[in-house]
């Protein structure tokens, strides 16, 4: 074969109908999520993320892919500009938040890398593609461990960072066998320019250089392990060394560079962080804080135990895998028979790879393993500990390396068994089916909130962290009695949880049970200090006992650990108002306003409060900036009116009060006070219509029913 064939084989092979058949079904498992709303960690990546709408664009390359600053010691250190990117862009397009533009986007995009990965495996696997690549791209794009990666919009950057990673081992292999220097070199630059893009999407992107490594040592230059093993015993001989240099440099060549586009990558990343790896807490991922060493292996065998499981049937999913879910592995547990089961398989590998009796079927069966376990050595906590127990999206760039190795036992099994052939086709198929459908199901289950909180209470009842997300969700619904329920669960499974308690605390202070959320909320800034929304909170609820000193201070805490936190300020604001500070009062509403321009309950208090200390000018002054950050704010221009009226500028007024009315035509106080303001100056008829039209909306107004009464007795 020349090297031109060479270089288009994995592409010229896969028929248009083939493709087709893999984008129908790539296409239609995850269909159904299109019209999904923003769900669980999508609200804090997307939708409270200002790096996603508002904020300067260099800022997404100084924070994290949640929004803090990389520096920040709460910083996941998690640095994936390339996806916020790709978020912002929806916001520039549509000018707000719509989810089924990300959703619809999440489809095609694993449309894409299902498609790129039937090339993928058409090049890994060599001369003896054949059905292969086709059976394992058929159960890649429909398996329903990535449900969590296309249904869920975070799992944008596992996504992207497949598809680059795709596309660089692609121009690595062009970058061998295409014609030319100077065009070798322009592909490897690509190669290594788009490992770069992948590690911009998401960390697991550098691994490509790892499974690019393999691919030239087994499938390029038919290195087998068994062969590299000569190789390093012969390296010694002089004679040696000339025949490996002729046969291998080139070789060696391509190693070399990969390895110091991986030292520079790493160096990159490693700078990016600081040099210092990020904090996680004992509920984030509880197998890293075990003791003694040896335990601690054990328990992070048998979540990798658990990975492979969701592989193999991937029934139990949820979006979280913390706080319980998966019990530690103290001593003697039956669970260590799943860690025996998970090494003797993969030891079972290693002892076939290494043989020579089967190194015709080798490479692909090598290049399975390499694209399984490199990509997930990021999730393993062997080099850091990682925020997570276990993460379904993770999984799903090493499920290719998975799909791969079934597909290649699928095809040795029809070659073996001549007689049986079809009926294994069609439990294949049934497999797809079965697939197909779990997919659909478990997508559907992702598409709000309380179908995916609740679809977690059935894989895992004692995590603490879906009891909790069930409570938020109905919070937030207005279920407050069921979210009281959940969150003392969440309580009883974990009594140190201490966001929780802040939750719940909040909960019972807007039913006005104070003193019991005064003893949750004491609670859970004993537990974690720098908690600046529980010692907000806290302060709140102290006020609300008239005890303003404390809770001042619990103010001035909560600031001192985040200083950018408007509505701390608003509400340090509005306890210096209650207490006739009025200097300091405006003064923190100012912070909160400058903080957040459009703090509208902020911009409200400086107006009222300065129009009632007399200062009209200033009100008018703050309220038309206010106007600037809030032009459609109908209840600014209504406070406007009134300081307008007041002074006697009734046309100005009139605007004002017009301008309010124009933006929310429902309130009948901006109908009643524009009635006085034509009652005083003397416009009866356009005050008694004003008045009737407030009454019209609320019946029981008794100013307007009073100003009414007076001017038809005038």
């Amino acid at each position: 074969m020349t090297k031109q064939k060479k270089d288009l084989k994995g592409f010229q092979d896969i028929s248009l109908p083939t493709a087709i058949i893999l984008v129908i079904a790539a296409s239609l498992c995850f269909a159904n999520s299109y019209d999904g709303e923003f769900v669980f960690d999508d609200s804090e990546a997307i939708v409270t993320n200002e790096d996603v709408k508002d904020a300067p664009m260099y800022k997404i390359f100084e924070n994290d892919f949640w929004g803090t600053k990389l520096s920040h010691k709460q910083s996941h250190k998690s640095y994936r500009p390339l996806t916020i990117l790709t978020f912002r862009l929806h916001y520039l397009v549509r000018g707000y938040l719509d989810p089924r533009d990300f959703h619809t986007v999440n489809v095609i995009l694993h449309i894409l890398v299902s498609v790129l990965t039937l090339f993928l495996y058409n090049i890994l696997l060599g001369e003896s593609s054949g059905n292969v690549a086709f059976y394992a791209a058929m159960l890649f794009a429909v398996h329903p461990v990535h449900a969590e990666a296309v249904a869920g919009i975070v799992g944008r950057a596992d996504m992207l960072c497949a598809l680059f990673m795709w596309i660089s081992i692609l121009l690595y292999r062009k970058s061998i066998f295409v014609a030319g220097s100077f065009t070798k070199w322009m592909n490897m630059t690509l190669s290594m320019l788009c490992i770069m893009m992948s590690m911009l999407c998401k960390e697991t992107g550098i691994t490509a250089i790892g499974i690019c490594c393999v691919y030239d040592l087994v499938v390029v230059n038919k290195l087998l392990p068994i062969d590299m093993v000569r190789c390093l015993r012969q390296m010694c001989s002089d004679e040696t060394k000339e025949s490996l240099a002729v046969n291998y440099g080139a070789l060696v060549g391509r190693i070399k560079t990969l390895s110091i586009a991986g030292f520079f990558l790493l160096l990159l990343r490693f700078s990016i962080m600081g040099f210092s790896p990020p904090r996680f807490q004992l509920v984030d991922n509880p197998a890293s804080f075990v003791e003694p060493l040896p335990m601690r292996v054990l328990n992070f065998n048998y979540i990798y135990s658990l990975n492979a499981w969701l592989l193999l049937c991937p029934e139990w999913l949820s979006f979280d895998w913390a706080m319980g879910c998966v019990p530690l592995i103290h001593g003697l547990d039956v669970r260590i028979l799943a860690v025996l089961a998970l090494w003797i398989v993969l030891g079972s590998f290693c002892y076939y790879v290494s043989s020579e009796k089967h190194s015709g079927q080798l490479s692909p069966t090598i290049m399975g393993l390499a694209l399984l376990m490199i990509p997930f050595l990021p999730a393993t906590n062997l080099f850091f500990k990682v925020g997570f127990v276990l993460a379904e999206r993770t999984l799903y760039i090493p499920s290719a390396g998975f799909c791969l190795l079934f597909a290649i036992g699928f095809q040795r099994l029809i070659e073996q068994c001549n007689g049986c052939s079809r009926t294994l086709l069609s439990l294949y198929f049934v497999l797809l089916a079965v697939f197909f459908a779990r997919s659909w199901i478990r997508s559907a289950e992702w598409k709000t909130e309380k179908t995916l909180f609740r679809s977690a209470l059935n894989v895992c009842p004692l995590n603490a962290k879906v009891h909790y997300n069930v409570a938020k969700n109905a919070a937030d619904k207005g279920d407050s009695a069921h979210a009281e329920i959940e969150y003392n669960e969440a309580l009883r499974l974990h009594p140190e949880y201490a966001q929780a308690m802040n939750n719940l605390g909040n909960l019972l202070k807007d039913r006005q049970r104070y003193y019991e959320a005064e003893k949750l909320l004491k609670r859970a800034v004993e537990i974690q200090s720098d908690f600046a929304a529980a010692w907000m909170n806290y302060g709140i609820v102290l006020a609300a006992l008239k005890k303003p000193e404390e809770s001042e201070k619990s103010y001035l805490t909560a600031l001192s650990h985040r200083s950018k936190y408007p509505d701390c300020y608003y509400n340090l604001g509005v306890l210096y108002l209650e207490q006739r500070q009025y200097d300091k009062a405006l003064m923190a509403w100012e912070n909160a306003t400058r903080q957040k321009p459009n703090h509208k309950r902020a911009w409200t208090n400086m107006i009222l409060l300065l129009d009632d200390l007399g200062y009209g000018d200033k009100a008018l002054s703050v309220g038309n900036k206010a106007l600037k950050y809030l032009p459609e704010e109908a209840s600014i221009y209504f406070n406007i009116g009134n300081i307008l009226g007041k002074a006697g500028k009734f046309e100005e007024a009139e605007k004002q009060f017009n301008h309010a009315i124009s933006r929310d035509s429902s309130n009948p106080n901006f109908y009643t006070n524009l009635g006085v303001l034509y009652h005083r100056w003397n416009k009866h008829r356009k005050a008694e219509r004003m008045y009737t039209k407030a009454l019209g909306i609320n019946p029981n107004l008794q100013s307007a029913r009073d100003n009414l009464k007076k001017l038809r007795i005038g």
